[in-house]
């Protein structure tokens, strides 16, 4: 019965995405007809696209009839260093267009063309370069874009724009360019299809629309139409583009198939390594349903290409957040993003995660994902919409016991702009259902959802108000669900805790609220932030949220200086404070940070940052790992950065921090260094290390005792620390469409144990009277993580959409000599233990039926 029932839930999850679909075409479709173009606003820059009647031949050159006869735009003006001042050079463009295809002509005039900055890199890398920069707002909604980038060396780069103000840099469209540097300066013409743009059709078409230019030399940016960072907004800033007929709808089917080659290491018992080939093969699809929705999906996706995460040492009570780097989940996943507070509802590094249940360095590392499936879209009345479906695969350990149980996810996102995207009201919905066994049952969650509403509102063109609730719910065997009460997250075991732990719960429930108003735009900008979390919220199986229990008021005050003077570009100087309660009022946190940053004359870079924190009678309810709520001293962190002129062929970059803590008995001193450099105009190198050298008083070490007893001894340590992390980087670009990618880190963390003391009063205002000796004079054993990470990946892009990779990884592990340092043993150490390598080749092919 309980396998019908998930059998059940599952068809329910799947079917929402179809039914979604279905009725998300059905609106568009039975929607009556679009009416004529909308208006452009009073006042508003324009600029006019003309039709071709005959074919453009791509080449950057201006000699194709149609650029005789279309309008020329050059109303240009600075907004970097200085804001809406007039542009040192002239920069002019044209539109033009058939039925399938944009075309954009952008002149950047320069006296001296030879002083042009032309560098080569791999496809999305900003280099110190000239740049022109084509934004298209496809829905006029003054909210969302997409940004077309391309440097005189014709390296392409492209980028989303949502929230007005967002960026995004995952998407890869399917567009060309073609650049000419001439006596005048340097050409750009673009050919963007109009597959590649999402918009209401209609007989007359409005975008929004705006041209960039970077001229390198001078770090100036000057913009069409005049561009103000000052007001925090971007796609609001747009001009129109109008003259666009007869255009119809857009459908598009992109395929793009690949295989997958893989030579992996894998120990062998007793003491070798096997190396088994692994074939694979699957597809991405991009289809459509209409020219305003799109059908994302991947069927057994491969993401062999994509760097590893650094290497880190955890000693905290809470697992590491990291960033995404797989394109099916970074593309377009900014509908899914909550900014602000509530961001950690989603987090797609749950989908495919590590095994929860992996115990054996023969375990597969991460969980397959089977299929996947993203649909998006907006209707004509500004509502956005956004489905998530994806179904993981059971992925068993060596020892034939499941180690993550098959499992369904779906979020939905339903988002309505209002005031021409000045107000908005918002929902979230995720859920997600693992089939579990008798061995999983008592160990993990069997189902888990979220329901999220949030909305802001802003007003006299620089106050905005904004806000969000949501409730979750977390069900499965009250064995799973006692062990999500005890773990980190919420800590119910702990002597005061505001819900009292229960093992008789089969399911835990809570919500989140939050309320925001700040002022957005000017020199002088202001936000004051609260959020209460009750302590019965669980939103980790998928989100990233560790901190419940928890009443919160944030306050921070910005200047920033966009004017330059003599000795700067710009400037700006944060202020903030920020205070943490229990839901039961207990304090746990009490910061002021101090924030000042500035661009110099000499384009050289440098900030400064003074943090105090704990003041007051403020706590930790995580420090004693379930034990009482430890009074926590004061604390300060002191940092410096300067970095050096990007303009130039070696730019440094020097860090230093300075920590004290616990009445001075914890401490730190961080030093960190780095060297970016350009061989020529095609090779890149990047070269960063650091040092830190940390002393932690109260680190804690275990808890000895039976639980829920006075027995327990809640123990700590004097944690001596040096860690050491390099990381190098080195890009040999070939050609704008072939190029090789080297990344290596080696990361050494040692610690020693000493004075091992256990908590006596937890309470004491002073920090050496809340502990007292323990373990007869015997300290825990130290350690020395050794780790070293490195890929090299050849990327050919042998026709636009399709790419051959060929990628090459080294993961080394070495745990020996713990308890000491010695930087030169310990590489000579770690570069002599056993490799774990992956030669892997993955070939795909973009096609557009």
């Amino acid at each position: 019965m309980a396998d019908f029932r998930t059998a059940q839930r599952r068809a329910l999850l799947i079917g929402a995405l179809a039914t979604a679909a279905t009725a998300a075409i059905a609106g568009a479709q039975g929607a009556p007809a679009p009416s004529p173009a909308i208006a452009t606003a009073a006042g508003t820059p324009t600029a006019r696209a003309v039709r071709t009647t005959g074919p453009i031949e791509l080449d950057g050159r201006a000699d194709d009839a149609v650029w005789a006869s279309a309008p020329v735009t050059d109303d240009f003006r600075q907004f970097t260093p200085g804001e809406a001042v007039p542009a040192r050079f002239r920069t002019a463009f044209q539109v033009a267009y058939d039925d399938r295809t944009l075309y954009v002509f952008v002149r950047a005039y320069d006296p001296r063309p030879d002083s042009l900055v032309s560098l080569l890199s791999r496809r999305d890398v900003r280099t110190p370069s000239e740049w022109i920069k084509v934004v298209i707002d496809g829905f006029h909604d003054r909210r969302n874009g997409l940004q077309f980038m391309v440097n005189p060396a014709g390296v392409k780069r492209d980028a989303t724009i949502f929230s007005d103000v967002q960026e995004d840099g995952a998407w890869d469209g399917v567009w060309d360019v073609a650049t000419q540097v001439d006596s005048l300066g340097w050409t750009a013409e673009y050919a963007i299809p109009f597959s590649q743009l999402r918009y209401n059709p209609g007989e007359s078409l409005v975008f929004g629309f705006g041209v960039w230019r970077d001229i390198a030399r001078y770090g100036e940016r000057d913009a069409w139409p005049v561009y103000r960072p000052s007001r925090q907004t971007f796609a609001s800033q747009l001009g129109d583009l109008v003259g666009i007929e007869g255009v119809g709808r857009n459908r598009r089917l992109e395929v793009m198939p690949y295989v997958v080659s893989k030579n992996v290491s894998v120990p062998a018992p007793p003491n070798g390594w096997d190396h088994p080939q692994q074939q694979s093969a699957g597809v991405d699809l991009k289809l459509g349903l209409t020219s305003n929705i799109t059908l994302d999906a991947t069927v057994n996706p491969d993401f062999g290409q994509v760097e590893a995460d650094p290497a880190v040492l955890n000693l905290s009570a809470f697992e590491v957040r990291f960033d995404e780097r797989r394109p099916f989940f970074q593309e377009g996943g900014n509908l899914f993003r909550c900014n602000g507070p509530c961001e950690g509802i989603f987090y797609t590094r749950r989908v495919g995660r590590a095994p929860q249940l992996r115990s054996d360095p023969r375990d597969p590392t991460s969980t397959t994902i089977q299929a996947a499936a993203k649909l998006t879209g907006r209707f004509e009345g500004g509502a956005q919409f956004g489905l998530v479906a994806v179904s993981s695969a059971r992925e068993e350990g060596v020892s034939g016991q499941t180690i993550e149980p098959q499992t369904t996810t779906l979020v939905g996102r339903l988002v309505q702009d209002f005031r021409g995207g000045r107000s908005q009201l918002g929902t979230m919905v995720t859920g997600l259902i693992r089939d579990l066994d008798p061995g999983t049952e008592p160990l993990l969650r069997r189902d888990a959802y979220t329901l999220l509403l949030q909305g802001y509102h802003r007003f006299a063109d620089r106050w905005e108000f904004s806000g969000y609730t949501g409730r979750s719910t977390a069900r499965g065997s009250a064995a799973s669900i006692a062990r999500t009460q005890l773990a980190s997250v919420h800590y119910l075991q702990r002597p005061g805790s505001d819900l009292a732990y229960d093992p008789t719960r089969t399911s835990l429930t809570g919500g989140v609220s939050s309320v925001s108003i700040r002022r957005f735009a000017g020199r002088v900008r202001w936000e004051t932030t609260t959020r209460y979390a009750e302590p019965g919220t669980e939103l980790n199986d998928l989100g990233f949220v560790v901190l419940v229990n928890d009443m919160m008021l944030r306050n921070q005050l910005v200047y920033s200086s966009l004017i330059p003077t003599s000795w700067y570009r710009r400037a700006n100087a944060v202020f903030s404070t920020e205070n943490h309660w229990t839901t039961g009022g207990l304090p746990t946190g009490f910061t002021t940070q101090a924030h000042a940053a500035a661009e110099l004359a000499n384009f050289w870079g440098a900030s400064f940052t003074w943090n105090v924190s704990q003041l007051g009678a403020t706590h930790c309810v995580s420090c004693a790992r379930g034990g009482p709520a430890v009074r926590v001293s004061p604390a300060q962190r002191l940092s410096l950065t300067l970095n050096g002129d990007a303009r130039r062929a070696l730019k440094p970059e020097f860090e230093f921090a300075v920590t004290a803590a616990d009445e001075g008995n914890s401490w730190s001193r961080s030093l960190g260094a780095g060297l970016e450099g350009r061989i020529g105009t095609r090779t890149s190198v990047e070269l960063g290390g650091s040092y830190t050298r940390r002393v932690d008083d109260a680190q804690w070490v275990a808890n000895r005792g039976v639980l829920f007893s006075d027995t327990v001894h809640y123990t700590f340590a004097r944690l001596d620390q040096n860690i050491l992390a390099v990381t190098a980087r080195a890009n040999v670009t070939l050609t704008p469409a072939l190029s090789v990618q080297l990344y290596a880190q080696p990361f050494i963390a040692t610690g020693v144990y000493g004075d091992w003391r256990e908590l006596v009063d937890a309470g004491a205002a002073r920090h050496d009277d809340r502990y007292a000796p323990y373990g007869g004079g015997a300290v825990p054993a130290g350690f020395n993580s050794k780790q070293f990470n490195s890929n090299a990946v050849l990327r050919w892009e042998y026709r636009p959409g399709s790419a051959l990779f060929l990628v090459w990884q080294q993961g080394r592990f070495d745990p020996r000599d713990p308890g000491s340092f010695d930087y030169g043993r310990d590489l000579r150490s770690l570069f002599d233990a056993r490799p774990d390598n992956t030669l892997l080749v993955k070939l795909s092919y973009w096609f557009n039926p």
